[in-house]
C-alpha cells in the first residue's frame, strides 16, 4: 500500500490511535491444514504492535460488537465478507469486542475469523463508547487514521446500516446517516403522501431514506411541534380539573384527543389528524428541510397516549361512583403525565413512548430495536 505513517509519530504518547487502542492488536487469522483427506481450520493468534498494525491503512472500521447479542452475530459474516473489499479501499477492520467475560471474548472471536481484534479491555471499550455516543450494537464506526496527535480520530460515519445496502463498497467513504437522510420534498408532498413517497392512507413516508427506502418515516419537526400543541391541551384539562370543573370541556377534549390520536395511528400525522396537519404546515414554514425519524415507533407512543385519555375519559364518566378527593387524584395524575410526555417530546425531543418501545416492546417480540431514533 502506498500510504505511510511516520513512525515518529506512531510512537508519540498523544498518539489517539495508543490511547484507544493500547499497544497492541491481536492478529485473528485462520490457517487450513489438510490431514489425510479432512481438511481442518486452525486459528492462528499473534499480536502486532499498533503502529504496525495500521501502517498503510487510510481508514479504520471498528465493529463493535458481543457474543451475547444475537444481532451481533447475524452482522458479523457481513463485516467479515466485506473485509477484502475494506482493504481494497485501504482500510483496517478491527473487532472491538463488548463482551462481560474473557470467555465470551473468545467465543467472539472465533465468530469474526479473519478480521483482526482490539485486546480485551473494557474501560477502553467503555471509553469508545462515549466518545462515538453508541448506545447500541452492533456498531460499525468508521475513522481517518491521521492526525495521531490530536486527542480523538474524525469520525467519518456510523456504517451499521449503509455496509448492508453497499457490501462492495461501492461508495466508500460514506458519509454520516444525517446527511443521507436528507431528501428533497416539496410543502405539498409533506403535507400529502403521494407519488414516490407512498399513498396518502399511509402512516409516513417512504424513499425519503437511502438507508431503508422501503420504510415510512415521519418529519420529526411536525412531530414535535404537534407535542406542544398536545401539551398546551393538557394544560387547560389540568385547569378545568382543579378549577373550572366542566364536565362539557372534559368530553370536548377528550373528543379532540381521541381523535387526534386514532387517525394519526393509523394515517400519520395527514389528512385526517387536525392538530397533526396544524403541525405539518407550521413545520413546512419554519423547517424547511424535514428531519426523517422511523414512524412505527410513534404509532406504539400515540397509542400509550390514546390509552391514557381513554382511562382519564372512564374516570370522570364515574366520578359519582368514587370520593372527590380521589377523583380528582386520579385525573390529575393522568392529565400531569400527558402533560409531562408532551413537554419532554415538544422541548426535549424526548419521546416516553419510544424509549418504551426501544428498551420494552421490541425484546418481547424479539425485534431489533430502531436505532435511528437515537440519533
Amino acid at each position: 500500500m502506498s500510504t505511510k505513517v511516520n513512525p515518529n509519530d506512531a510512537t508519540k504518547a498523544n498518539d489517539w490511535r495508543l490511547k484507544l487502542f493500547g499497544d497492541e492488536l491481536r492478529m485473528n487469522t485462520m490457517t487450513k491444514m489438510k490431514r489425510g483427506d479432512i481438511e481442518q481450520a486452525l486459528q492462528e493468534v499473534s499480536f502486532a504492535s499498533i503502529p504496525d498494525a495500521f501502517d498503510g491503512y487510510e481508514y479504520l472500521a471498528l465493529f463493535f460488537g458481543a457474543n451475547y447479542c444475537p444481532f451481533c452475530k447475524d452482522f458479523a459474516p457481513t463485516v467479515v465478507a466485506a473485509a477484502p473489499a475494506f482493504a481494497a479501499k485501504k482500510t483496517k477492520v478491527i473487532f472491538v469486542s463488548n463482551d462481560r467475560d474473557d470467555l465470551n471474548y473468545e467465543e467472539s472471536c472465533k465468530k469474526v475469523q479473519g478480521i483482526d481484534v482490539m485486546g480485551y479491555d473494557l474501560s477502553k471499550t467503555a471509553q469508545m463508547r462515549d466518545l462515538f455516543g453508541l448506545k447500541t450494537i452492533p456498531a460499525l464506526i468508521i475513522l481517518q487514521n491521521k492526525d495521531f496527535e490530536k486527542d480523538e480520530p474524525f469520525v467519518v460515519s456510523n456504517a451499521r446500516e449503509i455496509l448492508e445496502l453497499d457490501p462492495n463498497l461501492k461508495r466508500f467513504p460514506w458519509g454520516s446517516i444525517e446527511k443521507r437522510q436528507a431528501a428533497p420534498l416539496t410543502a405539498w408532498d409533506r403535507l400529502f403522501i403521494h407519488g414516490i413517497h407512498g399513498n396518502w392512507w399511509q402512516l409516513g413516508h417512504k424513499n425519503v431514506s437511502p438507508l431503508h427506502p422501503s420504510q415510512m418515516y415521519m418529519d420529526e419537526h411536525a412531530v414535535r411541534i404537534r407535542a406542544g400543541l398536545l401539551n398546551v391541551i393538557t394544560w387547560v384539562a389540568i385547569m378545568n380539573v382543579f378549577y373550572m370543573r366542566n364536565l362539557l370541556l372534559v368530553n370536548v377534549i377528550f373528543g379532540i384527543v381521541s381523535w387526534e390520536f386514532v387517525t394519526s395511528m393509523l394515517f400519520g400525522l395527514t389528512p385526517f389528524a387536525p392538530l397533526g396537519i396544524i403541525a405539518t404546515l407550521v413545520a413546512v414554514v419554519l423547517q424547511p428541510s424535514p428531519l426523517w425519524k422511523p414512524a412505527n415507533p410513534k404509532r406504539f407512543a400515540w397509542g400509550v397516549g390514546l390509552m391514557l385519555a381513554l382511562s382519564c375519559f372512564i374516570i370522570v364518566q364515574f366520578k359519582d361512583e368514587i370520593s372527590e378527593k380521589d377523583f380528582k387524584a386520579a385525573v390529575a395524575a393522568i392529565a400531569l403525565t400527558c402533560n409531562l410526555f408532551t413537554w419532554l417530546e415538544s422541548a426535549a425531543g424526548f419521546c416516553v413512548g419510544c424509549f418504551v418501545y426501544n428498551n420494552v416492546f421490541v425484546k418481547y417480540l424479539g425485534k431489533e430495536e430502531c436505532k435511528e431514533c437515537k440519533l
